[in-house]
């Protein structure tokens, strides 16, 4: 963003237009999210403790996928099988993520808000 002296302010214009139409449609998508499990998704392998499994050699038991949440200050984690809990997990973790993008487009837009502003700034002296 070391181009902000050189651009016109109909190409400042053009950049805001841009995230603007890209902050619109993510805006969209997150006004009707799909139903969601709170917790962190982890897919976890396990050795069992048997000494006669083939486990104990190196390749463990698994993927078994698990929520963490924490509650209280000391994190949860349970196991789950279901493939519509795995995929509701997932649209929260897809959620938070689009929810920090939006953050970074409204900094984004910010940052050039102001660049323009202070293209069309003088100070004012007598």
């Amino acid at each position: 963003m070391n181009e902000k002296s050189t651009l016109k302010p109909d190409e400042i214009r053009k950049i805001i237009w841009g995230l603007s139409l890209r902050r619109a449609k993510l805006q969209n998508k997150l006004f009707t999210p799909h139903q969601m499990i709170e917790g962190c998704i982890h897919k976890i392998y396990k050795k069992c403790g048997n000494p006669k499994c083939y486990c104990v050699t190196g390749k463990k038991h698994g993927p078994y996928w698990a929520i963490s949440k924490k509650t209280g200050g000391k994190t949860k984690i349970t196991y789950i099988s279901d493939t519509g809990t795995v995929k509701k997990a997932f649209a929260y973790k897809k959620y938070n993520k689009d929810l920090a993008t939006l953050r970074k487009i409204n900094e984004k837009i910010y940052y050039w808000l102001r660049i323009l502003r202070d293209k069309n700034t003088v100070s004012y002296e007598k």
